[in-house]
């Protein structure tokens, strides 16, 4: 027990990366302006700061809690320098916050930010703390503690909290409970936390990778590390679940150092995404101690040398596909329906990102294509998005809608793959498919409708913009496309007819984050997007890593081939890859064999050597099995059920 306590004490003391308020800081619920030093000449004699507000109402990112935050930093600075006026400004500090007991709107601020502070600055002091500081500890934030029915990250933070206290007060037998209670948390399942294809759901089925799935990795890291080779370390099993998740699932998020906007969550802002990167790189760093097998295990895109991330990552619990090639590309689509829910907008954060996950795809090969753009983004125009653009994104009863299509759902075999999405929400309808193959993204829509079709449009993509832009002749027999940063986009559908605006777009974080700065922003941005107002499909390709000369050549060859765009079916060829979403039971012909399912499923087939490889998914998450016949060969696929309801299977 005193082993473990010299060790957390320590690293709360150290000024290490990983020492304690990171979860808070990388969200900016935290924000330091200044070091101790510079704290310690700005406190007031009552023990307050000047420039923080104690009175608002602000549900997050509140700013009365930083009070606290900053006592550890003045309590670090004392134990350095041993100066017995930065041990006075403590005890002020702190006569301050418990004269006044500061209450937030917020439950989360009562019942885990700031009992978490407290008792961590109660360890960080140990005989330094007075009876007041303690029996206020004892007294009132212990009664607050308990939570009433916590799950996943929430009770995580319970039990962490629980873990402080029963050091504090050398209680060995509490702290093992609080462990234990903290490790019963870590499992793969369909509830909250860690899922079956290492996504991370919270409020439920949730994709939140870049919220409460990286607060599940920062305080779980933090006990293993102080409890290992005790009698209360972490069991083997539970510790290889939070390897997996690590390796296989959160860092697909990361690209060039920054984490996928449509997988952080609600809490879009400035500079979220680097954030999220620098602290996965950290806590990865810190795990390297614990599994030291292979090098490129916890290697990040962008921040980590000589292990590149290559291939298709398909989570199908969380609707979201990313295809990988490391250091060059990321593309990527985010989509919800009925068995996968929407990102969230909940304590003035993501105001204005209700359509977040309509099926948004970001290409990104600098990685700073979409960096930081929310404050300017047109938001009712995400890129891969079939919208009505009179709808306003921030409007509160939009939020309260969802996509209502029930076939939603992804396939892949781990190098190629696709997602589709039968889309329904506030009056648009459309059946839209997303291919990732040989380089490539493919993007079919069919069955589009709408009782206000003028104002309907396919947003193509919606970046920054960098200088040029090159378009194809009007008169050109060939197919049009367009060339923007690097990146070739090409219509394959001949009634194309793709609009591109480039122009200063304003706007402050404080509309997309309540919490954030009003200042007003101005940037230059690029947009290209399919009018739908006569047209009830679309058809397109974005290949990254082109350059403008070769545009007219690639169109010359024909990418890929679309073999069907219907409401009924999409399929597309390429090569000998042939990849098909059958919205419902049909045939589909193909030049060397024809292929037919007797239920509505998604279908990768290679051809090699003269074989076919076959493999099957269910987005309605609703069959048993599918007959499958190829050339007039049926085969039953049994299709996966349980946990793994939604995954791809290879057919024998």
């Amino acid at each position: 027990m005193e082993t473990v306590f010299g060790r957390t004490r320590s690293l709360l003391l150290s000024d290490t990366a990983y020492a304690t308020e990171q979860s808070y800081r990388l969200t900016d619920d935290v924000k330091y302006t200044t070091d101790a030093q510079g704290y310690y000449a700005h406190l007031a004699a009552d023990g307050s700061w000047p420039d923080l507000n104690y009175h608002t109402d602000a549900p997050s990112a509140w700013r009365p809690s930083w009070h606290l935050y900053r006592v550890m930093l003045l309590v670090r600075e004392y134990h350095k320098n041993n100066d017995p006026k930065y041990l006075d400004a403590i005890h002020r500090t702190l006569k301050f916050w418990i004269a006044n007991d500061f209450i937030c709107t917020n439950w989360w601020q009562n019942q885990i930010n700031v009992p978490y502070v407290y008792s961590t600055i109660m360890l960080m002091m140990d005989k330094d703390a007075n009876a007041t500081e303690t029996d206020f500890l004892n007294n009132v934030l212990i009664k607050r503690v308990q939570q009433k029915k916590p799950v996943g990250q929430n009770k995580i933070w319970q039990h962490d909290i629980e873990s402080r206290i029963a050091l504090i007060h050398h209680n060995a037998g509490a702290f093992n409970t609080a462990i234990q209670n903290m490790q019963s948390v870590i499992s793969v399942g369909v509830g909250e936390g860690i899922q079956p294809d290492y996504s991370f759901h919270q409020h439920g089925p949730m994709l939140q990778f870049g919220n409460y799935g990286l607060h599940f990795i920062n305080s779980l890291l933090f006990w293993m590390k102080v409890t290992a080779n005790t009698g209360f370390a972490f069991d083997a099993d539970k510790q290889k679940m939070i390897f997996d998740y690590c390796s296989n699932g959160i860092r697909w998020s990361v690209f060039k150092g920054a984490m996928d906007i449509t997988a952080i969550g609600r809490q879009s802002r400035p500079n979220s995404a680097v954030k999220r990167g620098q602290t996965l790189l950290d806590n990865f760093n810190l795990l390297k101690s614990f599994d030291n097998g292979d090098p490129c295990k916890y290697a990040l895109d962008g921040l980590s040398d000589g292990c590149p991330i290559n291939g298709n990552k398909a989570f199908w619990r969380s609707d979201y596909m990313v295809q990988l090639k490391g250091g060059h590309y990321a593309m990527s689509v985010k989509m919800h329906g009925p068995g996968v829910s929407k990102v969230e907008s909940i304590n003035g954060e993501n105001m204005k990102g209700a359509f977040l996950a309509d099926g948004v795809t970001l290409i990104q090969q600098s990685g700073k294509e979409y960096r930081d753009i929310q404050a300017v983004w047109n938001w009712a125009m995400l890129p891969g998005t079939t919208s009505d653009t009179t709808i306003k994104p921030y409007d509160r009863e939009v939020f309260k809608t969802s996509n209502l299509g029930v076939f939603t759902g992804l396939i892949s075999d781990g190098t190629i793959g696709a997602t589709a999405m039968t889309y329904d929400r506030l009056g648009v309808k459309a059946h839209k498919s997303y291919f990732f193959v040989g380089d490539m993204m493919v993007c079919l829509g069919a069955g589009i409708e709408s009782a206000h079709r003028k104002n309907l449009v396919t947003t193509v993509d919606q970046n920054y913009y960098t200088g040029k832009v090159v378009k194809s002749q009007a008169n050109s027999p060939l197919l049009p496309w367009v060339w923007h940063n690097n990146t070739g986009y090409f219509f394959i559908d001949k009634n194309s007819k793709p609009v591109t605006t480039i122009k200063a777009q304003a706007g402050s974080w404080n509309t997309v984050d309540n919490a954030a700065d009003k200042q007003m922003l101005s940037d230059s941005v690029f947009t290209l997007y399919q009018p739908q107002s006569t047209l009830d499909t679309y058809a397109y390709i974005v290949r990254p890593e082109t350059d403008a000369k070769s545009m007219t050549k690639l169109a010359q060859s024909i990418l890929v081939k679309v073999i069907k765009n219907t409401a009924e079916i999409q399929a597309i060829q390429s090569g000998n890859t042939l990849i098909a979403t059958f919205y419902t039971p049909g045939l589909l012909q193909v030049t060397d064999y024809n292929i037919q399912p007797d239920k509505a499923c998604m279908i990768v087939c290679k051809t090699i050597a003269g074989k076919q490889r076959v493999w099957v998914s269910d987005p309605s998450r609703t069959q048993l099995s599918v007959n499958l016949s190829i050339n007039a060969k049926v085969k039953r696929v049994v299709l996966p059920q349980g946990a793994l309801l939604g995954s791809s299977v290879e057919v024998n």
